[in-house]
C-alpha cells in the first residue's frame, strides 16, 4: 500500500501491476469530500499520462469476476484452433461458467 498526497486528495494505491511497455494499472482508493472513499482504476502511460476510471462497487465486483474467471481459463490454454469459433467461446458468460466447472472439479 502507498499512501500520497495528488492534487490535495489523499490516495492509497491498492494494486500497481506495470507491463513490459510501462503501461501501469492501479487499484486507487481516493479520501475526498463528500465520501468517505472513491475507488478507481488508474491507468498510466509511460509519458506519466493517467487516466482515472471511476466505477460503481457493482461494476468493480463483475470486473473482479471475470478477471478471476479469466486467470483459470487462460491457464488452461485449451482454446480451439478455428478463430471464429475462438471469438464465439470468448465471451464472459462463457469463461466463468468454464471457471466455475474448473474450481468444482478441483
Amino acid at each position: 500500500m502507498k499512501w500520497m498526497n495528488k492534487h490535495n486528495k489523499t490516495e492509497n494505491i491498492l494494486l500497481k501491476e506495470t507491463n513490459k511497455g510501462g503501461y501501469s494499472l492501479s487499484i486507487i482508493a481516493k479520501f475526498e469530500d463528500p465520501f468517505p472513499v472513491q475507488y478507481s482504476i488508474r491507468i498510466s502511460k509511460p509519458e506519466g499520462v493517467e487516466v482515472d476510471f471511476v466505477s460503481t462497487l457493482d461494476g468493480f465486483r463483475n470486473i473482479g469476476e471475470l478477471l478471476t474467471a479469466l486467470h483459470y481459463f487462460a491457464k488452461t490454454k485449451l482454446y480451439p484452433k478455428d478463430r471464429n469459433r475462438l471469438k464465439e467461446v470468448l465471451t464472459a458468460e462463457s469463461i466463468k461458467s468454464f471457471a466455475e466447472v474448473l474450481k468444482a472439479a478441483k
